[in-house]
C-alpha cells in the first residue's frame, strides 16, 4: 500500500543522499581541527592525557569506580594477559543527602564503599604498593593531567557543596588517605576513552570508542602534536614520557555537540520541536538525532504530526502518544524486528495504547515506516562520524610498504547493541563513504562496560606512565658522567 503523500516530504531530512553525507564528514572534521586548536569549542576534542592503549598481553589486578547516578559501583579488574580477565563488582546506593551535602562526606562515603567491596571480595592490600584506581566520573570536567580534573559543575541531581572548582581526584585521594586505605586514584577517565581501551585490550589495538546509548561520544587515538591548544610546553612534556610513550595521545571528542550552528545536520520539523521542548536547546544537535534518549520521541512527533493530519489512526491518537516522552527507543526497536504488519498492529495497541478501531490497515506500514526512517538516519551518522575520524587520523588508506591490519572500532551502548541492523547500517555507510574496499577495511565490534574495565584498564595504562617516569628519573644521576640520559 502507497504511502500518503504527506509522507514522501519528510524523507530527505531522513533517507540521506550520498552527497548530503559527505558534506556532514567534512563539517565533522572541520569542527574536530577546530576543537584540537583552541578551546571553548562545540567538539571540545578533550585530551584525555592517555598516552597508550593496551594489547591483551597487560596483566595486574587494578580497580575501578563508577559515578554519574543513582548507584556508585566499584569494580576489581583481574588482567590474566592472552585477552582474558575476571571482573567482580558491587553497587552501592548514593542517598539524596549524599548527593546535596557536602563533598567531604561524598568522597569520604566513596572512599568507605571501596573499603567495603575491597573487604568483602577479601581483596589483599597489604602488599607495599597501593592498588591503582581509575575513576569514571560522568560530570563535566577540565582534565589538566590522566590523573588530575577540575570539576565544572555538577550534573544528573548531584549538587554537593565544596566541590566545584576542585580537582575531584585529589578529593578522592584526600579522602583515602584520610582513611588509610591503600588505595591511588590514577586516573580519572571518561567512559569513551574506557570503551576504546576495554575493546584494545579485548581484540587488540582499536582506532575509536564510540557510544551509541542514551547519549553518543566518541575518543579516538592523535598523535599528540595535532592537540595543537596544549600548548608546545605540553606537548613536550607529554611526549617526554619516554620513547614512543608520548607520541599518541587518546582524545575524547565530545562529538554530541556537533554542528550545534545547524550548518549541515538534516534537521526537519520533528527535530526542531525536540530541540525546542528540551532542556538544552540548541545543544548536542548530533546526540539529538542518534542517541537513544531522543529516537523514540522523534517518531512520537512525527506520529502526532500524522494523526493531526488526519492520515493515521483515523486523527484519533492516545495518552502515550499525546505525553511528551512518552515512549522510548525500545519501541522503534521493537517496531524495527517485527516480521509482518500484524505484529507492528499489535505494537501499536499494546505499546501506545491506540484503540484497535481506529486502526486502519495501511497504518501499521506508516509506523514502521516511520521507526525505520529514524533509526536509518542514526545509523548513518553514526558511521559518517566514524569515517570523518578515520580520514582525520590518515587511516583511510593503507601506508605504502605496510601491512594492511584494517582499522578496528569499538562501540558500546543500547542502540549499537539493541536497535536492529544498526551494524549492517552503519557497514552500508562506510561503503558509501570509503568505498566497497575501503569501508570493508574498518571493522566494528561491542566493548563492553568502557566505565569498568575501561577504567581499570587506563589506571593500567597511568601505572605504565609513572613507571616509565620513575625508570627514567632513576637514570639521572648528579654529577656522575654517563647517567644523564
Amino acid at each position: 500500500m502507497p504511502l500518503p503523500p504527506i509522507c514522501t516530504t519528510f524523507e530527505p531530512y531522513f533517507l540521506l543522499s550520498d552527497e548530503r553525507l559527505q558534506d556532514i564528514v567534512n563539517h565533522f572534521r572541520k569542527e574536530m581541527e577546530e576543537g584540537l586548536e583552541a578551546y571553548g569549542k562545540d567538539v571540545a576534542m578533550v585530551p584525555s592525557y592517555v598516552t597508550g592503549v593496551p594489547d591483551g598481553s597487560e596483566e595486574g589486578t587494578f580497580l575501578a569506580l563508577d559515578l554519574g547516578g543513582t548507584n556508585l559501583r566499584v569494580c576489581e579488574v583481574r588482567l590474566f594477559g592472552q585477552h582474558k580477565f575476571e571482573l567482580k563488582q558491587q553497587k552501592y546506593k548514593v542517598s539524596e543527602e549524599l548527593k546535596e551535602g557536602e563533598a567531604r562526606v561524598l568522597f569520604d562515603y566513596i572512599a568507605d564503599s571501596v573499603d567495603a567491596f575491597l573487604t568483602e571480595i577479601g581483596s589483599d592490600i597489604s602488599s607495599n604498593e597501593p592498588m591503582h584506581l581509575g575513576f569514571t566520573f560522568s560530570f563535566p570536567v577540565e582534565q589538566t593531567a590522566i590523573d588530575a580534573g577540575k570539576l565544572l559543575t555538577w550534573t544528573k541531581g548531584f549538587n554537593a557543596k565544596n566541590a566545584v572548582g576542585n580537582d575531584v581526584v585529589k578529593l578522592l585521594q584526600d579522602a583515602f588517605d584520610r582513611k588509610h586505605i591503600h588505595v591511588r586514584c590514577s586516573a580519572i577517565v571518561n567512559d569513551t576513552v574506557g570503551t576504546l581501551l576495554s575493546r584494545s585490550y579485548q581484540s587488540g589495538p582499536a582506532l575509536i570508542g564510540a557510544i551509541f546509548g542514551t547519549g553518543t561520544n566518541g575518543a579516538y587515538i592523535d598523535k599528540t602534536r595535532t592537540v595543537k591548544k596544549l600548548g608546545e610546553d605540553k606537548i613536550k612534556e607529554a611526549e617526554a614520557g619516554g620513547q614512543h610513550a608520548g607520541e599518541f595521545m587518546v582524545v575524547n571528542t565530545e562529538w554530541g555537540a556537533f554542528d550545534n550552528g545547524r550548518k549541515c545536520l538534516p534537521v526537519s520539523i520533528f527535530d526542531n520541536k525536540l530541540d525546542r521542548e528540551s532542556i538544552n536547546p540548541r545543544k548536542q544537535a548530533f546526540e539529538k538525532m542518534v542517541s537513544g534518549m531522543y529516537l523514540g520521541e522523534i517518531t512520537r512527533n512525527i506520529l502526532l504530526h500524522l494523526i493531526d493530519a488526519s492520515v493515521l489512526f483515523n486523527g484519533y491518537s492516545s495518552k502515550t502518544i499525546n505525553t511528551h516522552y512518552g515512549y522510548d527507543t525500545a519501541f522503534v526497536s521493537a517496531v524495527e524486528a517485527a516480521k509482518s504488519p500484524e505484529d507492528v498492529k499489535k505494537l501499536i495497541i499494546s505499546q501506545l495504547g491506540v484503540d484497535p478501531k481506529h486502526i486502519s490497515e495501511g497504518d501499521p506500514e506508516i509506523v514502521q515506516w516511520a521507526c525505520r526512517m529514524v533509526s536509518e538516519r542514526a545509523c548513518k551518522l553514526a558511521a559518517a562520524i566514524i569515517v570523518a575520524v578515520v580520514q582525520h587520523t590518515g587511516n583511510d588508506k593503507v601506508p605504502e610498504g605496510e601491512e594492511d591490519k584494517g582499522v578496528d572500532v569499538g562501540i558500546d551502548g543500547s542502540v549499537a547493541e539493541f536497535l536492529p541492523r544498526f551494524a549492517e547500517r552503519v557497514d552500508e555507510t562506510f561503503k558509501i563513504l570509503l568505498g566497497e574496499e575501503g569501508g570493508k577495511r574498518v571493522r566494528t565490534g561491542l566493548a563492553k562496560d568502557g566505565s569498568g574495565v575501561g577504567a581499570a584498564l587506563t589506571a593500567l595504562q597511568a601505572k605504565k606512565a609513572m613507571d616509565r617516569r620513575t625508570e627514567k628519573d632513576s637514570q639521572f644521576v648528579p654529577g656522575k658522567k654517563g647517567y644523564n640520559k
